[in-house]
């Protein structure tokens, strides 16, 4: 049984230097990732530790 997933599309502006650090991280794995996939495991790895209360980020500003 395959199960449908749904998406929304939005977008971000991000700083230089952390663009291009992603841009990094994505081109330098073998075989090169898309920058789509790397910002959507950073985002649920967000998520995840949220959920699970091990989030230090201060998300407060």
């Amino acid at each position: 049984m395959s199960r449908t997933v749904k998406k929304r599309r939005f977008s971000i502006s991000l700083e230089v230097d952390d663009y291009d650090a992603l841009r990094a991280l994505a081109e330098g794995h073998r075989p090169p990732l898309s920058l789509q996939y790397v910002v959507n495991v950073a985002v649920k790895d967000l998520l995840e530790k949220h959920a699970a209360r091990q989030l230090t980020l201060p998300l407060d500003k």
